[in-house]
This record gives structure tokens, sequence and C-alpha cells, in this order.
């Protein structure tokens, strides 16, 4: 948002003096900028709107102070940003002038500087730069707007008609990557969604149908469960057991207004099944692989990790010290110094030594092994 303010600190602008009307000139939005070099008609200046910055070296009463003052007193009645004044002609301005800035609010500037041309140039510069600053903004906050909770419930409104407490989710894919066989087992799973709604007390709704690839069943329920449990996960499995040539991921049962993640967990899980040996995964039941899967998922988390691995990488580029090497195997061994420089086939100090080094590179200089065994754990999740 450009205001009077920012115009006024244009270089074109040499200096100037408030006479009257607001002097909250931060406050003030300016949209248009425009140039005043005819007196008062009928129209009562009709063609200048309010917002704009208007500039004039009043050259059209140079030699009449009274068409001067009424001329004044009418544009400041347009409820412009403000009214700016070369006054190259040293006419007077009145009291009158005065109270109708006053009385608008409307902002009177006398200034020396630039020619008005000059001024206006400046001004619309800088009102296309805001105006491409602004687009720009919108964009970025496009991109860091999180999903509102309510946007979320109308999205499962709109496909499932769902307006419950709680959601589950569970995302299956034929193994042989069959398009035939994905709609005969997705008719099959039909059965499995009539016997939730029929047998599961708390089921608002239970639908199948194919995204991509995959099937996806999701529950929704009018209340959710009256303590933390992962029934229904386990009663899912039973259910999707039976369908061998699937494999599939559950996820825990989640508010409606988190549903996103509820299918993000699924497909997470889905990930980790492997056919016969475990071909349904919850994701309550991933441990480690569950944080590892939601740190690849979030490109913050990820880019961080891979910052602290560069600044690793670049040191051994440097100095041929293997710090990244050390750091893995070090948070592998949970902080262990003996099991790291094992694996490193490394004596205790050499290993020790490189630790030393890497708090240096990580700037943690005051941290004790542990703490660093900690970070690095949070590092190498990715």
């Amino acid at each position: 948002m450009i205001t009077v303010a920012d115009i006024l600190a244009l270089p074109a602008f040499h200096k100037w003096d408030l006479l009257g009307g607001s002097f909250l000139l931060s406050q003030r939005k300016v949209w248009n900028m425009g140039i005043v070099d005819a007196a008062v008609a009928e129209d009562a200046y009709s063609d200048y709107r309010p917002g704009e910055f208007i500039v004039s070296n009043l050259g059209f009463a140079r030699d009449n102070y009274e068409l001067a003052e009424r001329s004044l007193c009418a544009m400041l009645s347009r409820d412009l940003a403000a009214m700016a004044i070369r006054n190259v002609y040293g006419i007077p301005i009145t009291d009158a002038i005065k109270k109708a800035s006053n009385k608008s609010g409307t902002p009177l500037i006398v200034y020396e500087g630039e020619y008005y041309e000059q001024i206006i140039f400046q001004g619309m510069k800088l009102l296309e730069r805001d105006k491409i600053d602004s687009d720009i903004a919108r964009l970025i906050d496009g991109l860091l707007q999180s999903r509102t909770p309510e946007s979320i419930r109308e999205v499962f409104y709109q496909a499932i008609k769902a307006s419950g407490s709680t959601v589950q989710c569970a995302v299956l894919r034929p193994i042989n990557g069959d398009e035939a066989s994905l709609y005969a087992q997705i008719d099959e799973l039909v059965g499995v969604t009539t016997f939730i709604k029929r047998e599961w007390e708390r089921v608002e709704t239970a639908s199948v149908f194919r995204y991509h690839d995959c099937a996806i069943v999701l529950v929704t329920y009018n209340r959710p469960p009256a303590a933390f449990s992962i029934q229904t996960e386990s009663e899912f499995m039973q259910l999707l057991q039976p369908h061998g040539r699937l494999v599939g991921g559950i996820s825990e049962e989640l508010p409606l207004s988190e549903g996103d993640l509820a299918v993000r967990e699924a497909f997470a899980a889905l990930e980790n099944a492997k056919p016969g040996k475990q071909p349904i995964v919850r994701w309550a039941a991933m441990g480690v692989s569950a944080f590892k899967k939601a740190a690849q998922s979030d490109r913050l988390i990820s880019s961080t990790c891979e910052l602290y691995k560069q600044m690793l990488q670049d040191q051994d580029e440097k100095s041929d010290s293997n710090l990244l090497g050390t750091a893995e195997a070090f948070a592998a061994a949970r902080g262990d110094v003996r099991a790291t420089a094992e694996a490193l086939f490394q004596h205790r100090n050499t290993v020790r030594y490189r630790l030393h080094k890497l708090k240096a590179v990580l700037n943690m200089e005051d941290a004790s092994d542990r703490e660093l065994a900690y970070f690095l754990m949070l590092v190498f999740l990715v």
C-alpha cells in the first residue's frame, strides 16, 4: 500500500510543509496521481476521484487569488489522499483554504522541488512497483497458507457427504498393477464398506472409490472414540487382509478437519507394505519409519536436513575429514562413540576429534555429545 508519506519521500520533493488536514500521512492510501492545471468550473472537478494525490503549481490562477482560493476549496472537498502545491507564483494560502483542508481532512501540502510532471512520473512508477509487489505477495500468501479446517471439512462433504467428527482412511493398490484388477477389487471392497456401515456403531459414512492406480476407503464417524484406541485400525486390517491381491496402508482416526493428514498417513503406510509378508500396514505401527515418512513429506524439514548435511559435505571437500560419514554413523549409533568408531573402523580418539570438528561446523561448540547425537538423529531422518 502506497501512502501520502511514501509519495512525499520521493526524490522530486526537496522540502515540504503541511498547512492543514490530517497529519496521519502514513495512513492515507494513494491509488492514483493527478494534476490540476485548470480552474474550477461547473463540474467542480468531478473527474477527480477520492484517494488521488493531486499536485498543482496554480499557474491557471497566477493573477487571480480569489479564483485560486475557490478552486483549491473545491478540490479539497473531493476526499483526496492529499493536495500538494508547488507555489511558484506566491499565491496566498488563505484561512478559507486551510479551513477547507481541515474540514475534509485532506492534507494540504506546499512543497519545493521538481516540476509536477516529475512528481507524477515518480509517483506512478512507485504505484506500479507496489502493484507488482502486492501481486507477488498474494502468490506467496497462497504458497504459505495452509488449508483451513473449514475448507478441509467442506472438501469431505462435497466428496462423500461427510459432516461427522472423525475420519479414517485406507489406501490399497493391486499387487500386479492391473487396472482391471483394481476395478474388480473395488467391487469387492464395496462389500467391506457395506459391512462397516451396518456393523460399526459410530460410523456415519463408508465409501470406496478409485484414485489413480489405487483404491481409497474412507470411513467417517459421527463421534470420536471414548478414549484413544487403535481398535478400528485392527478391525480394518481384519477386513482387508483376505483381499490378498492388494497391499495397503491404514491411517489413524483423525478429526474430519484434519482429514488430509489421514490420507497422507495411509499413502505413507502403503509405501511400507510388502506382498505376502506385510500386505497391510498401519500408520500407528510404523514407529521410527512414521517419523521418517513425515519428515520426507514436509519440504521445510527436508530442506533443513539437507542444509546441515551440505554444511558437513562442504567441509569434507575442503579438508577431506569425512565429517558427513562420521555424523551419520554417530546418529545411527545413538551417540555411542565406541560403536561409531567400530562402524567406521577408526580409533575412538579419531572419532572424538571429528565430533569436535562437527560441533564447530554446525555452530554447536557448547553442545554435549548427547545433544549432538539427538540433533544428528533429526538431520538423518531424511
